[in-house]
């Protein structure tokens, strides 16, 4: 089956590489594309010279832009299968592969990489959220599994794979300032099968988040309003193999 992997990235130089090399090596059946946000540095020139397929936006539209950038081009380029992750080398591609793995074989129409699934597959040297993080996710946890009816236990994880539904589904819109909780959302009330798998999380191999605890605050409080809007939303007349 056709794969696609993209990777959405802004001003990620210093890492870029070192992702496009790992999916090489564990998915070197599928292609890669670096979905480049306007970055300032020099993250496409980095992209092409690992091997990649770059589309560069010509400025910066926010991660919500990058992702459907990417579901866009999956759908219209024919893939029978896709997958996401960062680019700033905290997602192990070998744990992307798993997720491909459960889309192609049926068990979900889109997987989602959860870090918090089963705490016992994290190493010691693994990703550790602060505070304010933990704080948050238990929030988003919290009101999508209300507004699902269907447990979730990593909301914001930017690491999935997906069929051409989801593609067609997320191709169509996808929200341009929370991302993660509103697809998820959307795919639960238009009868996809979603399914998380518990995965490792690496420390930040490059820069650092633009999360400070204020904005964090101020996501969490705008992403609950997403997630009512998104309640009283219409839902699409057929969502079905495009």
């Amino acid at each position: 089956m056709r794969t696609l992997v993209f990777i959405p990235a802004w001003n990620e130089e210093g890492s870029i590489g070192e992702v496009i090399a790992g999916l090489h090596e564990s998915l070197p059946e599928a292609d890669v594309l670096v979905v480049d946000d306007g970055s300032v540095d020099a993250t496409a020139a980095r992209a092409a010279e690992a091997g990649a397929r770059v589309a560069s936006l010509p400025f910066n539209q926010g991660l919500g832009a990058a992702l459907q950038t990417g579901y866009v081009y999956a759908l219209r380029e024919g893939y029978d299968l896709c997958a996401h992750l960062d680019a700033d080398g905290q997602h192990p591609p070998a744990e992307v592969a798993r997720l491909v793995a459960e889309v192609r074989d049926g068990r979900a129409d889109l997987a989602i990489g959860s870090r918090y699934r089963d705490p016992a597959v994290a190493a010691e040297d693994d990703y550790r959220p602060n505070l304010s993080r933990r704080i948050g996710s238990n929030v988003f946890r919290f009101a999508l599994t209300l507004a699902t009816r269907q447990r979730f236990t990593d909301t914001t994880s930017g690491m999935r794979a997906a069929n051409r539904r989801v593609m067609a589904l997320f191709s169509e819109r996808y929200s341009p300032d929370f991302a993660e909780l509103e697809s998820l959302q959307r795919a639960v009330r238009e009868g996809l099968r979603v399914e998380e798998l518990p995965v490792r999380m690496l420390p930040r191999q490059e820069g650092t988040s633009f999360l400070t605890p204020l904005r964090s605050a101020f996501f969490i409080f705008k992403s609950l309003i997403v997630l009512l809007v998104g309640h009283f939303r219409p839902h699409n007349a057929e969502v079905g193999d495009p």
